[in-house]
């Protein structure tokens, strides 16, 4: 009998090892404000707008979020009728509710400059996530309720949120090391109210 339980358990921890996206997922897919069908419907968006993106032609870099079928643009184009032309392309997208089109519109920085801003960026979306995380037992405000983009050292937050997580989340964003500017699409909901 321990035998075939180790065995299970081996295999268990080999799958889990193969597929750990799926075990991450599941917790924070029941956690999300957001149906399942909607959480789909947005990586599917996320998908199609990377497609879309390499069918046009110029140079630019650019990212889609989509958080409850609202899409965040972000990167950078040397134009604004490349930055326009990104839009339209995700525009044309079925299921797509709205759009916030944040591509900056500059030259773009030179490869070791470009890696170290990525870096930056990175370390501050960590940042800001491990303070939200940090600040759930204060609050019902979740880390896993809202979506942390940083793009050029400015965080972006999407999220569904009360009143209240919406202030609580923005100012731990705009309180963070190395934060430039902080911008918010959050869809209120007081029905999340703390009692």
């Amino acid at each position: 009998m321990p035998i075939k339980f180790i065995s299970i358990l081996l295999i268990l921890f080999t799958l889990s090892a193969c597929a750990p996206t799926a075990v991450l997922t599941v917790p924070s897919s029941i956690a999300d404000r957001r149906t399942t069908g909607v959480q789909v419907e947005d990586q599917a968006i996320e998908f199609k707008a990377t497609y879309e993106f390499q069918q046009i032609e110029g140079n630019f870099k650019a990212s889609a979020t989509s958080y409850n079928q609202n899409v965040l643009l972000t990167g950078e184009s040397e134009s604004q009728e490349l930055k326009d032309k990104v839009e339209s392309s995700v525009a044309k997208i079925k299921g797509v509710k709205g759009i916030y089109n944040e591509i900056l519109v500059t030259k773009p920085l030179p490869m070791k400059e470009k890696v170290k801003s990525k870096t930056k960026d990175y370390g501050i979306t960590t940042n800001v996530i491990a303070r939200l995380l940090k600040e759930e037992t204060k609050s019902n405000l979740s880390a896993l309720h809202v979506k942390v983009v940083t793009e050029r050292q400015i965080v972006h937050l999407m999220g569904i949120l009360s009143s209240e997580e919406a202030e609580e989340a923005e100012r731990i964003a705009k309180t963070s090391k190395g934060v430039v500017k902080v911008k918010t699409y959050f869809e209120i909901d007081n029905q999340y109210k703390k009692n």
